[in-house]
């Protein structure tokens, strides 16, 4: 089932209006020796502060689901006037098990979600830019997650190469599980 194209763009435009309180809390859990993961601050588009995930951070796990990351996605620098093609690193991660790792965005309400979009990094700007195609992924749970409001989650599951500018994305997921990075077993 997929939602409505206009419901997730303006939710892509809304993220951004929750962004101030992504900052302050990733602030606070920046350093957090729970979380072996590395969140970071980054100068997002127009100058915008942005919180993300230091990618160099992650542990490959050999033997389990391939690890995907933002900086592999953003390589395909789509544009939907022009509709190009993916580029072949990309296009051969399609059908793929894989787990990446970002934050939240809901695409409905509620503590537990099916619908939401993966995005690369947060933004804290209710004004701000919204991101690119390639910087988040529309994700579609097989079973109602739990909502992450704040702590960057890994999520498992089948990636697709989708591009449905249309819809409001070009990368999707057929989610198995998404859990808090604080809670992820290595």
């Amino acid at each position: 089932m997929r939602v409505c194209r206009l419901w997730v763009l303006l939710s892509i435009y809304l993220v951004l209006g929750q962004g101030m309180i992504y900052f302050c809390k990733a602030q606070e859990r920046r350093d957090n020796p729970k979380s072996q993961v590395r969140i970071i601050e980054e100068k997002g588009p127009a100058g915008h502060q942005t919180i993300g995930i230091d990618e160099s951070s992650l542990h490959k796990d050999p033997g389990k689901e391939l690890a995907l990351s933002f900086s592999t996605l953003m390589t395909w620098h789509y544009e939907p006037k022009t509709n190009p093609k993916p580029p072949e690193s990309i296009k051969k991660l399609d059908g793929h098990r894989i787990r990446i790792m970002g934050f939240m965005f809901p695409l409905q309400e509620g503590k537990t979600i099916s619908h939401f979009c993966l995005l690369r990094t947060t933004q804290t700007c209710c004004y701000g830019p919204r991101p690119e195609y390639n910087q988040y992924i529309f994700v579609e749970m097989a079973k109602p997650t739990s909502f992450y409001r704040l702590d960057p989650v890994a999520c498992v599951g089948k990636f697709k190469v989708d591009p449905s500018p249309e819809e409001g994305f070009i990368y999707r997921l057929e989610g198995e599980r998404c859990e808090s990075v604080s809670e992820v077993k290595r």
